[in-house]
This record gives C-alpha cells, structure tokens and sequence, in this order.
C-alpha cells in the first residue's frame, strides 16, 4: 500500500480512502488511525481533527459511500424523472457506481447495521437511501401498468436482485468478458428478465 500525498483541505476524505483500501487489503481487525495517518504523511495525531475514535472513522467511511451513492442515484433519478429510460438508467447508475468503486462494495454490504426492506408499505428510516430510490421510481413506473402491489413487490426484489448481483461480477477482480461490459451495462439491463416491465412501462 503506498503513501499517499494530500492537497489542502481534502485531508478527510483522503483519510476515508486510504482507511477502506487498508480494511481491503489488510482487514479491519488491524485498523488504527495511526497507521493511516501514516499511509497519507501525516501526523497521529492529524486524523483526529475529523474523527475521534476508530469507530467513528469506521461509521465516516460508511457515510461517505452511503452520500456518494446516494447522490449518484439521485441526479440520475432527477435527469430521467417520468421517462421509460428511469429504471434501466438507475440500474446504470447502481453497478457502473461499483464498478468504478469495487471497493465500497465489499465494505458498504458487510456492514451488520445495514437495514435492508422490500416491503412496499413504508420507508424505513434505517434503510439505505439508494435502495429507497430504486424503490420509489419502481413503484412509481409499475403502478402506470396497473400491476397489482404484490406483483410490484415481486418486480421491485427481481430488479434489485438482478442489478446488485450484475454490480457483484462487475467488481470480481478476476472475472473475464468478451466486450468492454462497462459500454454494454444498460444494454444488459434492458436485456435481463425484467425487460418486459420496462416495455410495459413504455406503452403505458
């Protein structure tokens, strides 16, 4: 792992990338803020202006994934807000998002106070705000074709199963393709089990 410089004023962030590539290659469990502070030049004492313990490093790290993903989501969702490219755009936005950051995926759904609902009923405050995006433009989309609530839960798992386990290949180290996937990501989409939702949608 290499010693990173920093530029003024994006020490913090800097610190939450290096600590993630540290949990990737060396495991939690050997986590110190000393020894990132290290990784980035700086002094021991330096990360605690931003964090005051090795837990609220680990629970900044989190945030820091969760608002960067959520603020994707939520410009793609605000671009194609009632268009048929909503979903199959979202679901870009979801595996390209890991794709470009494989290491956020691994630390971001190991974490034990991930609440995850499917139910259509309420948002979960202790849900994770992508998911609740995803959620709310399915629901929205496939209340236009007149399913019916379960067939819609059926449909909200289906994406969202399809799309988090696309991101999961994308982010295998060692995983081959024919193609330049990342190019082929909506076409995929458009293409998987749920493509007839998405036509539905267009002939609403």
């Amino acid at each position: 792992m290499e010693n990173k410089p920093y530029h003024h004023g994006d020490l913090r962030r800097l610190l939450i990338e290096t600590g993630l590539e540290f949990i990737s290659k060396e495991g939690e469990d050997k986590l110190s803020l000393r020894k990132v502070a290290a990784l980035c030049h700086v002094s021991n004492a330096a990360p605690y202006a931003h964090f005051s313990s090795k837990d609220e490093f680990i629970g900044a790290i989190q945030k820091h994934i969760m608002d960067t993903f959520t603020q994707a989501l939520e410009e793609t969702a605000q671009q194609y807000q009632d268009t048929p490219e909503l979903l199959p755009k979202l679901g870009k936005t979801y595996v390209l998002f890991f794709y470009h950051h494989p290491l956020y995926y691994d630390f971001l759904f190991s974490r034990k106070n991930m609440k995850i609902s499917l139910s259509l009923e309420t948002i979960n405050k202790n849900e994770i705000p992508p998911l609740e995006i995803l959620k709310k433009a399915a629901i929205q989309s496939f209340k236009k074709t007149g399913m019916s609530n379960e067939t819609i839960q059926d449909s909200v798992i289906a994406m969202w199963a399809f799309v988090h386990g696309l991101s999961a290949i994308m982010t295998m180290p060692n995983v081959e393709f024919d193609y330049d996937l990342e190019s082929k990501i909506e076409d995929i989409i458009k293409a998987s089990a749920f493509s007839s939702f998405f036509l539905k949608e267009e002939q609403s």
